[in-house]
């Protein structure tokens, strides 16, 4: 195929759990992917147990700026098995110009290998490429294997959050594994902790209590109630004994987050000697305000003005 003759680059850009986001372009369009998940209600209306809707989060822009022509592009997606999925219009949700979302019906088991765009119906869009999806997070050790899949699904009702993970367990000890869900905690980015809650018989979601023989797998969902609106998924703890843990970093977000300390001025900067919660100290705070607010006002009217500012 010609497109592989192309010097094709991605980017990488550094995350703790699965360095999203991913970028990749042809010489001519860039793709990038912020991640995604799977949700079965995507496309307004529920499909059978065994299949969701995988939603891919993506932006397509044109390295040539000046051209503000929409981008035509089809999309397939890849699984681990080299299935192939298409899509259609019905599971595109257009966001923002150049950022949509993407779903693909799949098997609820399939693990997302690669995304393709095609750009053969956009004249000036250069040739099809892919993206590749990171590896799924994984931790072991001589008991249990934890996989983590991704996040299935987060929403908010009367201002708590409900998040539920795909994860799977594998016993590698010797013994009968007794799991219940009451063995994972879910840690956000500031360390508060969210226990795990039982199967949901109405909503037919979230793990069930069992028994996993030498080298059984079992594929669940995990369902954390009450979230914070405002807590980000960092740590999935899986206690397998009342002495053992284990610890996953699912932070996909950490290679997003950057601090940048702000070295500008601030008028409000000097506080008072005299404590500002009483009357005189706010009255001497805010004089302090008015005067600085003056002598910037003053220093900015009489300075010299250039050419484009006049």
């Amino acid at each position: 195929m010609r497109w592989l003759a192309l010097a094709l680059f991605m980017i990488l850009l550094p995350g703790i759990a699965q360095d999203y986001p991913l970028q990749m372009s042809n010489g001519v369009v860039n793709c990038t992917i912020f991640g995604s998940f799977k949700d079965p209600g995507f496309s307004g209306f529920s499909y059978s147990d065994s299949y969701s809707v995988l939603v891919v989060d993506t932006r397509l822009t044109r390295i040539n700026e000046s051209d503000k022509q929409p981008i035509r592009a089809d999309y397939t997606l890849t699984d681990g098995n080299d299935r192939v999925f298409q899509t259609n219009s019905q599971y595109i949700k257009e966001l923002q110009p150049g950022r949509r979302l993407i779903g693909f019906v799949v098997p609820k088991e399939t693990i997302a290998k690669s995304l393709t765009i095609d750009l053969s119906q956009d004249k000036a869009g250069g040739e099809q490429f892919s993206l590749r999806f990171p590896e799924l997070i994984n931790s072991s050790n001589a008991n249990v294997t934890l996989l983590y899949y991704g996040m299935l699904r987060s929403n908010i009702y009367s201002n708590k959050k409900t998040i539920e993970l795909d994860v799977a367990i594998t016993n590698n000890g010797t013994k009968k594994l007794v799991l219940d869900a009451n063995n994972f905690t879910l840690k956000d980015q500031w360390g508060w902790k969210y226990d795990s809650n039982e199967y949901d018989n109405y909503g037919k979601k979230g793990m069930s209590a069992m028994v996993l023989m030498q080298n059984e797998t079992i594929r669940s969902g995990l369902i954390f109630n009450s979230v914070s609106p405002l807590s980000r998924p960092v740590e999935l703890v899986y206690r397998y004994s009342n002495n053992s843990s284990m610890t996953m970093n699912i932070d996909i977000e950490a290679g997003l987050v950057s601090a940048i300390p702000d070295t500008k001025g601030c008028v409000d900067c000097e506080s008072p000697k005299e404590d500002a919660s009483s009357l005189s100290g706010s009255i001497k705070a805010t004089k302090a305000r008015l005067a600085k607010v003056k002598k910037i006002n003053s220093t900015t009217e009489s300075a010299p003005k250039g050419r484009d500012e006049l």
